[in-house]
């Protein structure tokens, strides 16, 4: 999945129930409501959040679909456990459904279900077409949370057909590692920045995000960035207007910083 220098919006940025538990996780929004906003803030295409896909109405996704605005990736959270073979069968069709040339995916957790992880991996891309990348987010917790662990995991599916997802300002100390390892195969950013426990606004740590961004460069990449999470998540006064103007000033920082 090349896309050189898009960056897409995420649809969880904006998701006040993002983290919540059972069945309060439920959408809040419309997205399609919000997608003419996305467009002229400038962003070329947005990650679709799961839920905003899998639990809203036909006639929403239909919205979605048909809105012109480009869904480059499906953000799943399946993993390649056992017991989540249903939900991964899902995916393949919403990714399908929506157009989306790459899928978001975590390996999971549980280090003694490795040999599991590899082969349903194996299988499951065997569900998509060569035009669909998919995307690991080597998500802290997992058993891929490192780069030598995710070069490792990866060399065991025996395949070139993964890509991998970084946090370029959450782990600005290993992004070399990660292209050293994986090379060309890091096509995905997330951008989120943080300053202790509190999400900001890229230029509030603006020298952080510089550098990471330079490593980046230097080392060749190519590929696509998202921006994940803003300033305002978790706050008291935390509402969509305002994640989206910081969204959209993360955008215009992070052009400055390409340009």
């Amino acid at each position: 999945m090349t896309e050189n220098g898009k960056v897409y919006i995420a649809t969880v940025l904006l998701e006040k129930n993002r983290w919540e538990d059972g069945d309060a996780n439920r959408p809040s929004f419309l997205v399609s409501e919000w997608i003419d906003r996305f467009r002229e803030a400038g962003f070329d295409g947005m990650e679709l959040w799961e839920k905003h896909a899998t639990q809203c109405s036909p006639e929403e996704l239909a919205a979605i679909e048909t809105s012109n605005f480009p869904v480059p990736i499906f953000s799943s959270y399946v993993t390649m456990d056992d017991d989540r073979a249903a939900d991964r069968d899902k995916a393949v069709a919403l990714t399908r459904q929506l157009g989306a040339n790459g899928i978001k995916y975590n390996v999971g957790r549980d280090t003694a279900a490795r040999q599991s992880y590899v082969k349903n991996l194996i299988a499951w891309r065997s569900d998509f077409g060569e035009d669909v990348a998919l995307l690991c987010e080597c998500h802290g917790g997992s058993i891929v949370e490192e780069p030598a662990q995710a070069k490792e995991f990866f060399d065991e599916v025996d395949s070139n057909r993964w890509e991998i997802i970084v946090h370029p300002f959450i782990h600005t100390d290993t992004l070399r590692e990660w292209f050293k390892l994986f090379g060309p195969a890091v096509t995905h950013a997330h951008l989120q920045m943080r300053d202790g426990q509190k999400l900001v606004r890229l230029e509030r740590r603006g020298d952080i995000a510089k550098e990471a961004i330079h490593i980046m460069l230097e080392e060749g990449y190519a590929g696509s960035f998202t921006v994940e999470f803003t300033e305002g998540i978790e706050t008291p006064d935390e509402n969509m207007e305002m994640l989206l103007e910081n969204a959209t000033a993360d955008l215009e920082f992070l052009k400055g910083i390409l340009s």
